[in-house]
C-alpha cells in the first residue's frame, strides 16, 4: 500500500483541491471521501446526488468505474482527477 496523491478539479465551481489516498482503494471509496472533504471545506454540498457524480483521469483519458482499485488501473501520484 502506498500513497497517491491527486490534484482534483471541480469544474462546477471552478475550483482544484489535493487529496492523498492509498494505492489499494477503490475509485467509488475515493471519490465519495472527495464529496465528503470538499462539501465539508466548502461549508455546503457541491453535487446534490453523489451516486451520479463521474471521476475522471485527465491523465488516462477516461471514466472510471467506482469498483477499479487505484493502483492497479494506474492511477499515480501526481494525477489529475476530475469530478463531475
Amino acid at each position: 500500500m502506498s500513497k497517491i496523491f491527486l490534484e482534483t478539479r471541480v469544474p462546477s465551481i471552478a475550483k482544484t483541491y489535493e487529496f492523498s489516498a492509498d494505492s489499494v482503494m477503490s475509485v467509488g471509496s475515493v471519490k465519495r471521501a472527495m464529496i465528503e472533504q470538499i462539501a465539508a471545506v466548502e461549508n455546503r454540498v457541491i453535487f446534490t446526488d453523489p451516486d451520479k457524480v463521474l471521476m475522471c483521469s485527465i491523465d488516462m483519458n477516461g471514466l472510471l468505474q467506482d469498483n477499479e482499485i487505484l493502483g492497479s488501473i494506474g492511477v499515480k501520484s501526481g494525477g489529475q482527477i476530475m469530478l463531475i
